[in-house]
């Protein structure tokens, strides 16, 4: 298949104070993750590194002047491809995701056959088409789809609920909100009621039918995060939003999942 080349890979967009999200737009909108970077006073701050089909270090070059903190919301894919670009970063991740950033899947990360008929299963109940590849043109010419494969990082500090992430200026609290998968833990800065969620709450199709998923933990994490008093939710996939929308979110995932039980 002949895919055209799309330059610049990453588009970007500065979502509030301090604060720039990347993210792929040829990139399947399962696998479109954000990937924000937070500019602190004494340490920056990487919150995920998407698919990086291009190389993400690049792109972000000349925003780079500062000891860097790499966050791992979790550790599919979509989130960690380019994680090894950072050898020098302080890499966090929860304990329950550590393995699986280490350890990379051996197939190519740009079709959907990675996943396994369990979690294809999972997708396709939840609306999404699996047909196809995860990318709809390439970086570069001479890009080989099918050789771009994830490598693997190593954790450098393991993370859950209470820790704190200083960056100088401003201080985040990490939350563990499972559900999406069992280490998925967010980024909460009660100072200004910012939440940096990765998969645990986001502006789309709410994936909870997938290997390593949990309706339940799901559940109690969307409660949980009714009553946080967010002013902004900078969601794993899609745009940013308030806490009008965040209740809208959370409340129709319950109010699904009560009438699933139910039926």
């Amino acid at each position: 298949m002949s895919l055209p080349v799309a330059e610049p890979w990453f588009a970007e967009e500065i979502v509030d104070a301090g604060v720039v999200r990347l993210f792929e737009p040829h990139c399947h909108r399962l696998v479109r993750a954000n990937v924000f970077l937070v500019k602190g006073r004494d340490r920056d701050l990487l919150f995920d590194t998407g698919m990086a089909v291009a190389p993400l270090r690049q792109a972000l070059s000349a925003r780079l002047d500062k000891p860097l903190v790499l966050f791992t919301s979790h550790a599919h894919v979509d989130h960690v491809g380019g994680h090894h670009e950072f050898p020098q970063a302080e890499v966090l991740v929860h304990p329950r995701e550590a393995e699986a950033l280490r350890q990379p899947d051996p197939s190519s990360r740009l079709g959907f056959e990675q996943f396994g008929p369990a979690m294809l299963g999972g997708l396709r109940a939840a609306g999404f088409d699996t047909s196809g590849l995860l990318v709809d043109a390439v970086p570069f010419a001479g890009f080989d789809v099918g050789t771009c494969r994830r490598d693997g990082a190593e954790p450098t500090r393991l993370v859950s609920e209470g820790d704190v992430v200083d960056l100088g200026d401003r201080q985040f609290e990490v939350l563990h909100l499972p559900g999406h998968s069992p280490g998925s833990i967010a980024l909460w800065d009660s100072s200004d009621g910012t939440l940096i969620a990765g998969d645990a709450i986001y502006d789309g199709i709410i994936v909870d039918d997938i290997p390593g998923a949990d309706i339940a933990d799901y559940c109690r994490t969307m409660r949980r995060l009714q009553h946080l008093p967010v002013r902004v939710v900078h969601g794993g996939h899609n745009g940013s939003f308030g806490r009008e929308r965040l209740q809208e979110i959370a409340g129709t995932y319950l109010a699904s999942r009560a009438a699933t039980r139910q039926a």
